[in-house]
C-alpha cells in the first residue's frame, strides 16, 4: 500500500487546511519544494501534490508544481483545479505520474475518457470527497446530490486507473479514518482506492491495508509529528 505525504499549496507557500476551509490554512513551508524533500529523504514512495488556489479559483502554482516535479525522483500526483484534457495533459508531460481529475471529471465523465485513452488509465485518479456520502465539488464548497459509490462505479467504467476520496468531515482533524466507507467502496468497484481524510494512527493505516485499500494520503498528522513517515511506510509495505 502506497503512503503518501500530502503538498498543497496555497499562495505559494504548503499549508494545510482543516475540512477544507481556506481561513484555517496553516503554513508548514514557505517554499512547498522543501516539504517534497523532507518527504522524499525520508523515504517516501510517492507524494501528493494539491494547487489548492486552481481548486478554489484564485489563481494557480503550475510553475512551483513544475520545479517540484523535476527537482524530487520519487513519483509525484498532481491534482487541484484540473478542468481542462489540456492541462492535465501539460501536468502529465512534466512528469507527473498520476493526474488528478475532481470536479471537472464529476460534471464531465467524458474527459476521463479522453485522458485515460492518451496517457493510460494507471495514470488517470479522479478524486471523489464526499460529506455523507454525497460527493462535493469546486474546492468541497458544493455538495452535489451524487451518491459516492454509484461516481465510483461510472469514473471506473470511464476509464480511471484510481479513485482517491477524502471525507471532507474528517479532513485535517485528526478524527480517524472513515473505515467503512473505504471499505464498502473498496467492495464497489475493481480499481485502486486511496483513502484521505482524518488519518491518525498507524492503526488506521494499518486497518485500511486489511480491507483492500492501495495507498493512503496523509498530510497534518506527518506535519504535526503525531504519525511517523518511516513507520506508516513500514505498515504500508507488510
Amino acid at each position: 500500500m502506497l503512503v503518501m505525504p500530502s503538498v498543497d499549496i496555497l499562495a505559494g507557500k504548503c499549508v494545510r487546511l482543516t475540512k477544507g476551509s481556506p481561513g484555517t490554512a496553516k503554513v508548514y513551508y514557505q517554499n512547498p519544494i522543501d516539504a517534497a524533500l523532507r518527504w522524499e529523504a525520508e523515504g517516501a514512495e510517492a507524494i501528493h501534490v494539491i494547487d489548492l488556489d486552481a481548486a478554489l479559483g484564485l489563481g494557480d502554482n503550475l510553475e512551483i508544481i513544475i520545479d517540484l516535479i523535476k527537482t524530487v525522483s520519487t513519483e509525484v500526483e498532481v491534482g487541484g483545479g484540473i478542468r481542462s484534457l489540456k492541462r492535465a495533459l501539460n501536468i502529465y508531460s512534466q512528469g507527473a505520474e498520476r493526474v488528478i481529475l475532481g470536479s471537472e471529471a464529476v460534471k464531465n465523465p467524458e474527459i476521463v475518457s479522453e485522458l485515460s485513452q492518451k496517457i493510460g488509465s494507471r495514470h488517470v485518479m479522479v478524486s471523489l470527497d464526499y460529506k455523507e456520502e454525497k460527493v462535493a465539488v469546486e474546492g468541497w464548497k458544493k455538495v452535489t446530490q451524487h451518491n459516492l459509490f454509484q461516481m465510483a462505479s461510472t469514473m471506473e467504467r470511464s476509464g480511471a486507473g484510481w479513485i482517491l476520496s477524502t471525507s471532507i468531515s474528517r479532513d485535517g482533524t485528526f478524527k480517524g479514518v472513515d473505515l467503512s466507507t473505504m471499505e464498502k467502496l473498496v467492495q464497489s468497484v475493481d480499481v485502486d482506492i486511496v483513502a484521505s481524510g482524518g488519518v491518525s494512527s498507524l492503526e488506521e493505516i494499518s486497518n485500511l491495508k486489511r480491507v483492500g485499500v492501495s495507498g493512503v494520503v496523509i498530510g497534518k498528522a506527518f506535519f504535526e509529528g503525531t504519525l511517523d513517515l518511516k513507520e506508516a511506510i513500514k505498515i504500508g509495505a507488510r
